[in-house]
């Protein structure tokens, strides 16, 4: 069983001003339901898998354009 101790609270990540959360190099733990800096892809707090790539399509579409700039 997996659950949020706390731990990712050290990596919290500040939202960047002018690109997104993922085109920055955040990652989001679906867990915890924080942004992270962190360089794994497994949240240091519960083990769980980061997600590195926005869900929605919009989202998608947005991210695409940011990382080709």
């Amino acid at each position: 069983m997996t659950y949020c101790i706390g731990k990712c609270k050290r990596y919290k990540a500040l939202k960047p001003t002018e690109i997104g959360r993922y085109a920055a190099g955040q990652k989001r733990c679906n867990y915890c339901e924080i942004f992270v800096e962190f360089d794994g892809i497994i949240c240091p707090c519960c083990n769980r898998q980061l997600r590195c790539l926005p869900r929605s399509r919009k989202g998608k579409e947005k991210y695409l354009e940011q990382i080709i700039r």
